[in-house]
């Protein structure tokens, strides 16, 4: 018999869409039973980026993160998904969970839609968190070291402005990037360096432009020590590092 989650996904015309991943979830969710979810996963990399993002952010199919994790990752690779982009929404804040998710593939939402649709008929679903939590920022960007670098720029609040913008397109570029190169590159590691250099470069040059020739250097100084903490966050495998909401906005003059 038809659920009436069914029946409201074939009204919507997605039900049908969905019908070719049924091979692959009848396959992948045979093995569960008392509670357990058993799947093969490859990308224990991806896997564990897109565990941490989940649990840091929560959302629907936070109560199982790993079997979720799991079902994305064997269907990205099955139905050519992308999976920087599946993480990208992953590590998404509740509130932006949606944005994100609309600004994925067809088959990227897809998956998303029939994983997080099958981890909540096994597991139910996520308790609501009470309206009035906030998550404290946390990564290298609530690092106090790199606060008190940014701080002794003395950002103008125009110049915050063009600095948190830059902050924020490198961090989820560096994110996304890294993602992809954990994926798909054998020369990990090299790979890393060159694209947290290259992003961070690119970083420097958008903000460079609107400071003053007395903030240089202490913006030089800022740059260094955020490349060093880039650079040992990854070697630690920290989990989201890159959180923006940490980014703090400088003071005005």
């Amino acid at each position: 018999m038809t659920t009436n989650r069914g029946k409201l996904l074939l009204r919507n015309g997605v039900f049908q869409k969905l019908a070719k991943f049924t091979t692959f979830f009848v396959a992948t969710w045979v093995g569960l039973g008392s509670g357990a979810l058993v799947y093969a996963d490859t990308d224990q990399q991806w896997t564990a980026a897109c565990v941490a993002g989940i649990k840091e952010t929560g959302g629907r199919g936070s109560n199982a993160p790993v079997a979720y994790c799991g079902c994305m990752s064997k269907a990205a690779k099955q139905f050519q998904g992308d999976a920087s982009g599946l993480l990208a929404v992953m590590r998404s804040p509740v509130a932006a969970k949606m944005t994100a998710f609309q600004s994925q593939s067809e088959t990227n939402k897809k998956i998303i839609s029939a994983c997080v649709t099958r981890i909540e008929e096994v597991y139910g679903l996520v308790a609501e968190r009470p309206a009035i939590e906030t998550r404290a920022p946390s990564g290298i960007w609530a690092d106090p070291s790199v606060i008190e670098a940014i701080r002794s720029i003395n950002f103008s609040s125009s110049q915050a402005k063009v600095f948190k913008g830059a902050a924020t397109d490198f961090s989820n570029d560096l994110r996304k990037a890294t993602a992809k190169i954990l994926r798909d590159d054998s020369d990990t590691r090299r790979r890393v360096k060159k694209t947290q250099r290259k992003l961070l470069n690119r970083m420097d040059k958008k903000v460079s432009v609107v400071l003053e020739s007395d903030q240089i250097s202490r913006y030089q100084v800022f740059s260094a020590l955020l490349l060093e903490k880039i650079r040992a966050s990854t070697r630690s495998g920290s989990g989201d590092f890159l959180d923006t909401s940490g980014i703090p906005g400088g003071h005005a003059h």
